[in-house]
C-alpha cells in the first residue's frame, strides 16, 4: 500500500469516527478549540475590506463557519484537505473545497495563479513528514502583503515537561492516536522553521494553562503570556514574508 494511500485511510477513519460520534465542532452548540478562536482574531484585526484565505487542513470547515458568519460575502475561503469526509461538511462553508495530500499534490493546477491574504495552517504541519516542503508550497499562493496563521501543540508545556521528567509520554498530547504527530515543536523549534522558510513571526498567542495555584487565572495571565513555551498549551503564530530581525520569544 502506498505512503498515499496509508495516510489517506488513516484521516479518514479519523474523520468517519468524529462523524459518528457527533463530535465535530460545526456542529450547533459543538466547543470550538481556542485556536480557533485565536486565529480568527488574529485575522479580523489585520482585516481591511474583503479578504481571500486558503485554509490548509480544513478539517470540517470550523474555521471557515465562523468566518462565513462574521464576514458574510466579503470573503473568498478555499479549504484543503486530505479526508473526503471532512470536506463534505466543509463545503458548505467554503466557496472551494481541494481534497488533496498537501505533502504529494502540487495545488497549482487546482488554483491557478491564485493568490490569498491569508493561509491558515492549524495543527497541520506537526503531522507532516516534511513541514518545510509544505510551507514552501503554500508561500507561493500568498500575497507579499498577506499573513500566515499556523498553529501547533506545544511539546513544552510545563506539563508535558513533567510526564517526561517521569519517563512517560503526555497522554493529552495526541487525540487518538500518537503516530498523529510526526512532528514535535516548541515554540523556539517552530519559530526557527518558519524562519528557515522566509516566514518572520509578527505575533504570538495561544492556550496558556498554570497551575492550579495560580488563581485566579485573569490576575496571573500577563506571567502566562510571557512565558509561552512554558505555559502555553496550543500556540498560534502569525507570520509575514518579510526580512527583519528575529524577535527572542521565550
Amino acid at each position: 500500500m502506498s505512503l498515499l494511500k496509508d495516510t489517506k485511510d488513516f484521516y479518514e477513519s479519523h474523520w468517519r469516527e468524529r462523524e459518528e460520534a457527533q463530535r465535530l465542532h460545526t456542529l450547533t452548540g459543538m466547543w470550538l478549540p481556542p485556536r480557533i478562536k485565536i486565529a480568527i482574531s488574529m485575522i479580523m484585526t489585520e482585516r481591511k475590506g474583503n479578504i481571500s484565505l486558503l485554509d490548509v487542513g480544513c478539517g470540517e470547515g470550523a474555521l471557515g463557519k465562523i468566518l462565513r458568519q462574521q464576514l458574510e460575502g466579503k470573503l473568498y475561503l478555499v479549504g484543503v484537505d486530505i479526508s473526503g469526509t471532512a470536506l463534505r461538511h466543509a463545503s458548505q462553508y467554503y466557496d472551494k473545497v481541494i481534497e488533496a495530500n498537501i505533502e504529494m499534490d502540487d495545488l497549482t493546477q487546482a488554483l491557478p495563479e491564485k493568490q490569498f491574504d491569508y493561509i491558515v495552517c492549524l495543527e497541520v504541519l506537526e503531522h507532516l513528514f516534511e513541514p518545510s516542503n509544505v510551507l514552501k508550497q503554500v508561500k507561493r499562493f500568498l500575497k507579499k502583503d498577506g499573513f500566515l496563521v499556523a498553529s501547533f501543540p506545544n511539546i513544552a508545556f510545563w506539563k508535558y515537561r513533567l510526564d517526561l521528567l517521569k519517563g512517560a509520554f503526555p497522554k493529552e498530547y495526541t487525540l487518538s492516536s500518537p503516530s498523529e504527530h510526526i512532528q514535535n515543536f516548541t515554540l523556539h523549534s517552530f519559530v526557527q522553521l518558519l524562519e528557515e522558510n522566509d516566514f518572520q513571526p509578527v505575533g504570538v498567542d495561544g492556550q496558556y494553562v498554570g497551575p492550579r495555584f495560580l488563581r485566579p487565572r485573569r490576575l496571573f495571565m500577563p506571567i502566562l503570556e510571557k512565558f509561552p513555551n512554558l505555559f502555553g498549551y496550543q500556540l498560534v503564530i502569525k507570520a509575514k514574508l518579510q526580512e527583519r530581525s528575529p524577535r527572542n520569544w521565550r
